[in-house]
């Protein structure tokens, strides 16, 4: 657990000073993969605070009165001064139902707390307060782990997972805070081969017809497979208007000069959420997040032929057999 927080306290170390030094170049510099096991990353991204404006000057009363003759006026009844009221509780997230943490986390895994992403387990980015988030993170990880870098906040809970739908018995999400508000949240959820049943509204077929066609398909592989015939696929779904990253894995085949993948094996195992609305490219939002700012991607197009329309109308379809080809030497 030590070793962990350490690491995830060099990774804010170190992003940093990326931040310092992204500043001082128009140009990010392109990331290149290595013929190496990928596994997944957490990262952070900094938002900007629009600036305070300084307040009105106070009016100017004339040095002296001129005397005037009276004239008659009218009698007004003078208006009610509108005090301000306190400011509102912040919203309460719901409590998941269970009486120990397993229970809580499969649930919440399960139902989203009622809500679709962007939102996350009842917490909505550019929306929810960091305590209100809190409240709920407290039920599993009661010291989470804060960090600072250049004024954003950083919060790394531990969320224990049921040994049975995991290989592993734990996930680390990051939540990312500015101003008190919670403004971005990168998060595993299908890990290794946990079974689909828990994870019906991310399977590739659902999440497709829930969120309807992606703005853009990104794709990354390797040429060839490493020890053990590990290949890793990976396809992603970007919606700008909406805020989500959508990453799907798979472990993909090598075919003669061909590698082949298919999306629609297993759910969704990792998600990138930010604030509706924002926008940014594909390019933009990747290279703030370690995780897949660190391989090198292809449009669905380029690595495959196949353009977005046709990915959406082939793989929502839950019977679909289709898998995915690029070829080999695209990779490296």
């Amino acid at each position: 657990m030590k070793n962990g927080k350490f690491l995830f306290a060099i990774k804010l170390y170190v992003i940093s000073i990326s931040l310092v030094l992204v500043g001082c170049t128009s140009t990010s510099p392109a990331f290149t993969p290595t013929n190496e096991s990928v596994s997944s990353e957490n990262a952070i991204v900094a938002t900007t605070v629009p600036p305070t404006q300084p307040p009105l000057p106070a009016t100017q009363l004339p040095s002296a009165i001129p005397s005037l003759t009276p004239t008659p006026t009218s009698t007004l009844t003078p208006t009610p001064t509108i005090q301000p009221t306190a400011t509102e509780t912040p919203f309460a997230i719901p409590t998941p139902p269970g009486i120990d943490t397993n229970e809580q986390v499969l649930w919440l895994l399960s139902t989203n707390n009622g809500c679709q992403l962007p939102c996350w387990w009842g917490i909505t980015p550019g929306e929810t307060e960091w305590k209100a988030a809190e409240e709920i993170l407290t039920l599993f990880d009661a010291n989470i782990y804060a960090a600072s870098a250049s004024g954003i906040d950083y919060y790394n809970p531990t969320i224990p997972l049921p040994f049975g739908p995991y290989e592993v018995n734990q996930v680390s999400p990051i939540y990312t805070v500015q101003g008190g508000i919670v403004e971005k949240i990168e998060t595993q959820v299908s890990i290794g081969d946990a079974p689909t049943d828990y994870f019906p509204q991310y399977t590739l077929p659902t999440f497709l017809t829930t969120y309807g066609q992606p703005g853009e398909v990104w794709m990354n592989t390797y040429p060839s497979a490493f020890e053990d015939n590990d290949l890793p696929f990976f396809v992603v779904l970007f919606y700008p208007d909406q805020g989500i990253v959508a990453v799907f894995d798979d472990n993909g085949e090598q075919q003669g000069d061909m590698v082949q993948g298919c999306p629609q094996e297993k759910p969704v195992s990792g998600l990138v959420l930010l604030p509706p609305g924002l926008n940014n490219t594909f390019g933009e939002t990747v290279s703030k997040t370690s995780g897949l700012g660190q391989r090198e991607y292809l449009s669905l197009e380029e690595a495959t032929g196949m353009d977005v329309t046709t990915f959406y109308e082939t793989f929502k379809n839950p019977d679909n057999t289709t898998c995915l080809e690029t070829p080999a030497n695209l990779w490296r």
